[in-house]
C-alpha cells in the first residue's frame, strides 16, 4: 500500500487539488486514494468551514449525491441473492407508479439501468432546488409528500418511449427503487442501508438525515456559487456563499448520502479483489465479511445501457449504479454525484485494483470527477491532460484564448473559453458577430474546431501554434493573436 502513491505522485496530486480548490473557487475539498489493502493517500484541502475557519479533512461529511445510487443497488442485489426479488420482476409487483405505463412493464432492471424509457419528470431537481433555498428556479410543485410524488410520476407515464433503446437518466426510478426495499424488507430504506452496508463496511459516521449529519463533529457547510456571478467584481470574497444541504426521504435512494472520502473508500474497496487478480474473486467482501457475491458485482458493473459516447468514440457504459468506460487502458468503473451545493465521485480501474474517491461543498465547474480521474491519472503514472477530456480541452485552450487581429487589423477578434469549446467575437456585430466553436477531437495538441452555421454549413476554425505565435484561420480570415 505504502508503495501505491509515492511522494513525488502525492506532490503531483497535492499540486493538482490545491490548483482546482483555488482557480474554481472552492472552499473546501478531500480526496482519498484507495487499494484493496485499505487507504494509500487521505488528505482534506481548504475550509469545510469557512465562517469558522475548519479545515476539511479524510473524515469530513459531504453530501456525496447520485454516488448513492450504486448503494441501493447493492441493497437490491442482496435481496435477489436473498430470494425476496428478482431484478426481472416489474416494479407494478410492489409499486402503482409506474403501472399504468404504456408498453411491457417496467422492471427494477429497467430502473436500475435507466433503460426503462421513462425520461426525467423532475422531481429531484425540483426538491433539490426547493430544499438548497433556490427559490428563484423552484418550479412550485406540489412535492411535499408520499402522494404528491405519486401523482407527479403517475402524471407523467405517457411520457414513456416504447420500443426505444434510449438511455434517460432517471432519478425517480431510484427513488421507487428505494420504496421496493422498504415494501419487500418492511425497513425503512435508511434503516436497511445501514444495518446491511454501513455497519458492515465501518461506515459508522455516513447517513441520510439532516439530524444525523448536524450532530457530527467535522461535517461541511454548504456553499452556492451563484452568489459569485453576481457578485461586485471588486468584492474579494468572490468563490462562494452559505447555502444549504437538502434532506428528503425520496432524495435518500438516488441521491441523499451523507458520508466521507474515508469511509466512502471502505465501501469502494467492496469492488476491489483482495487477492489483486482480474478475476474479481474477492469482490463483493470487505475485511472477510461478505455482502455481495462477486456474480452480483459483475452484474453492477457489466454495460447493460449506454450513457454517452465521448469525442473520441468510446461509450460510456451503465450497469446498476455504475458507470463504465475504456481509460488507461482500463476499465473505469464509478458514479459522480451532485446537489447543487455539494458534489463527489468515486471511480475504480478493474485491472489496477485502484481507485479514487473525491468530494467537495459546492458545485465548481470542474466536476470531482474530473479531478479524481486526474488523480487516478497521476497513480498510474499518466499525465490527466492526456487522458481526461476536462483537462485535455483545457490544455487545447489555454494557448488560443486572447485578442486577435487580422492584417492592419482590419478585423479584430476576441477569444474566450466556453465550456469544452471556444467563443469567438468578432468586432463589428454586422458581420457574423460571434462563433461558438466545438473540438474536432480530445487530443490537447490539436487545435482544430469546427461550427455548424444557421444554413447548415460544418465550418472550421483552425488555430495554428508555432514558434511565431498563433493564428487563426476562420472562413476569409487570418487573425493573429496579439
Amino acid at each position: 500500500m505504502a508503495d501505491l502513491v509515492s511522494s513525488e505522485q502525492r506532490r503531483e496530486i497535492e499540486t493538482a487539488v490545491s490548483e482546482w480548490v483555488r482557480e474554481d473557487g472552492v472552499p473546501g475539498a478531500s480526496v482519498a486514494v484507495v487499494d484493496a489493502d485499505g487507504l494509500a493517500y487521505a488528505e482534506g484541502f481548504g475550509a469545510r468551514d469557512r465562517a469558522a475557519n475548519a479545515p476539511a479533512t479524510p473524515d469530513t461529511l459531504y453530501g456525496i449525491g447520485s454516488c448513492t445510487k450504486s448503494v441501493t443497488a447493492v441493497a437490491l442485489l442482496q435481496l435477489a441473492e436473498a430470494g425476496d426479488v428478482s431484478v426481472e420482476d416489474p416494479v407494478a409487483d410492489y409499486l402503482p407508479h409506474l403501472a399504468d405505463a404504456p408498453g411491457d412493464p417496467v422492471t427494477l432492471h429497467d430502473l436500475l439501468c435507466h433503460s426503462s424509457g421513462m425520461p426525467s419528470d423532475g422531481n429531484l431537481s425540483a426538491l433539490i432546488t426547493r430544499l438548497t433555498d433556490r427559490g428563484d428556479r423552484d418550479p412550485d410543485l406540489p412535492m411535499t409528500g408520499d402522494g404528491d410524488f405519486r401523482r407527479h410520476v403517475e402524471s407523467s407515464v405517457d411520457e414513456r418511449l416504447v420500443g426505444e433503446d434510449h438511455f434517460f437518466y432517471y432519478n425517480t426510478g431510484y427513488t421507487l427503487l428505494g420504496k421496493v426495499i422498504e415494501e419487500v424488507t418492511g425497513q425503512s430504506y435508511a434503516e436497511y442501508v445501514r444495518r446491511e452496508i454501513h455497519d458492515p463496511l465501518g461506515m459508522d459516521r455516513s447517513c441520510f438525515s439532516r439530524e444525523a449529519f448536524e450532530s457530527a463533529a467535522d461535517r461541511m457547510t454548504a456553499y452556492n456559487r451563484e452568489a459569485v456571478d453576481n457578485a461586485d467584481e471588486s468584492d474579494d470574497a468572490v468563490d462562494a456563499v452559505e447555502a444549504e444541504l437538502a434532506f428528503d426521504e425520496r432524495l435518500y435512494a438516488p441521491g441523499g448520502m451523507v458520508s466521507s472520502v474515508a469511509e466512502m473508500a471502505n465501501y469502494l474497496r467492496l469492488y476491489l479483489d483482495g487477492a489483486g487478480e482480474s478475476d474479481a474473486s474477492e469482490r463483493g467482501a470487505f475485511e472477510g465479511e461478505r455482502l455481495l457475491a462477486p456474480e452480483s458485482v459483475a452484474r453492477m458493473t457489466e454495460r447493460h445501457a449506454t450513457r454517452n459516447d465521448y469525442l473520441d468514440g468510446r461509450p460510456q457504459g451503465y450497469g446498476y449504479g455504475l458507470s463504465s468506460v475504456d481509460f488507461l487502458d482500463d476499465t473505469l468503473v464509478g458514479h459522480g454525484g451532485m446537489m447543487g451545493t455539494t458534489t463527489a465521485w468515486f471511480g475504480y480501474l478493474e485491472d489496477a485494483n485502484v481507485g479514487v474517491v473525491t468530494a467537495c461543498n459546492t458545485a465548481p465547474d470542474r466536476h470531482p470527477s474530473a479531478v479524481g480521474k486526474a488523480v487516478l491519472a497521476l497513480v498510474q503514472g499518466a499525465a490527466p491532460h492526456e487522458v481526461v477530456p476536462t483537462y485535455a480541452f483545457e490544455r487545447k485552450a489555454d494557448p488560443l484564448v486572447g485578442e486577435y487581429a487580422s492584417h492592419r487589423e482590419v478585423r479584430t477578434a476576441t477569444v474566450e473559453r466556453d465550456s469544452a469549446g471556444l467563443r469567438i467575437e468578432f468586432d463589428d456585430p454586422g458581420w457574423s458577430g460571434e462563433y461558438r466553436v466545438v473540438p474536432e477531437t480530445l487530443d490537447p495538441d490539436d487545435h482544430r474546431y469546427y461550427v455548424v452555421t444557421e444554413t447548415g454549413k460544418r465550418v472550421p476554425a483552425e488555430f495554428r501554434v508555432g514558434e511565431d505565435g498563433v493564428s487563426l484561420l476562420l472562413q476569409r480570415w487570418r487573425l493573429h493573436k496579439q
